[in-house]
C-alpha cells in the first residue's frame, strides 16, 4: 500500500534531508503497527524492548544512503545502542515539529483538509470504507484494489438511484434536494453526498462500464 498523497504534504516524496545527511520519512499507521510487532518479536525480555522499538522505528523512519534499512534487526546489527537512541530521538523531534501527530496544529489541519478536497479518489475510498465501517489499516481494506473500490462505490450509487426510482416525482425532488441537518430547510444544493471537486461525470462513466 502506497502512502496517500495527502500524507506526503509536509515533505518531499523522498523525505526530509537532515543537516547530518540522513533522510527522515513519515510513517503511516500501518508502518507504526509493523514496527511495534517487529519490536515485540525481537525483544528477548522487557529490558530490551525499548532498544528494539527504537531500532524498528529507525528502520522505517530513517534512511541513510540510497536505501532504507530492511528491518529493525538490520539496524541493531549496524549501530550501537546510543546511536540508535539518538537517531530515534531526532526522528521523533522532527516528526513533532512537522506536526503530523494527534496534536496537529490548526493551520496544518486545514492544509491537509484542503489537499484531501482535491483528491476525489481518496474521498471515494473513504466513503466506501465508512459505509462498511472499515479502517484503511484493516486487512480487508488493504486487500482491496482500485477496481474493488470502484465496484463498491458504483453499487452504492445504484442503490441510491433505485431507491429514488421508487418515489413519485414530487417526493423524488424533495429527496434529492439538499437539506440542512439542523432545521431541515433547503440548502439549494443537490444532496449527493460528494465534495465539489468530485468528477461525477467521469465516475458515472466508470460506473456504467462496470454494468456492461
Amino acid at each position: 500500500m502506497t502512502i496517500p498523497d495527502w500524507l506526503r504534504l509536509r515533505t518531499a516524496p523522498g523525505g526530509a534531508r537532515q543537516p547530518t545527511g540522513e533522510v527522515f520519512l513519515p510513517l503511516t499507521a500501518q508502518q507504526a503497527l509493523e514496527a511495534r510487532r517487529e519490536a515485540l518479536a525481537l525483544a528477548e525480555d522487557e529490558g530490551a524492548l525499548a532498544l528494539c522499538a527504537n531500532a524498528c522505528l529507525v528502520a522505517r523512519g530513517v534512511r541513510k544512503g540510497r536505501r532504507p534499512f530492511p528491518s529493525g534487526k538490520a539496524v541493531l546489527a549496524a549501530y550501537g545502542p546510543e546511536e540508535i537512541e539518538t537517531l530515534a530521538r531526532r526522528w521523533a523531534a522532527w516528526n513533532q515539529r512537522e506536526g503530523l501527530g494527534p496534536d496537529l496544529a490548526p493551520g496544518r489541519l486545514e492544509a491537509l483538509k484542503a489537499q484531501l478536497a482535491d483528491l476525489p479518489w481518496q474521498r471515494l475510498q473513504w466513503r466506501v470504507l465508512r459505509q462498511f465501517r472499515a479502517l484503511p489499516t484493516e486487512g480487508r481494506a488493504r486487500a482491496m484494489t482500485g477496481e474493488d473500490y470502484l465496484w463498491c462505490a458504483a453499487n452504492l450509487l445504484l442503490d441510491g438511484e433505485e431507491a429514488l426510482d421508487q418515489l413519485c416525482p414530487h417526493c423524488r425532488q424533495e429527496a434529492e434536494a439538499g437539506r440542512c441537518p439542523v432545521c431541515g430547510r433547503a440548502t439549494g444544493q443537490n444532496d449527493r453526498g460528494a465534495n465539489p471537486a468530485f468528477d461525477w461525470a467521469r465516475f458515472t462513466a466508470l460506473k456504467e462500464e462496470t454494468e456492461t
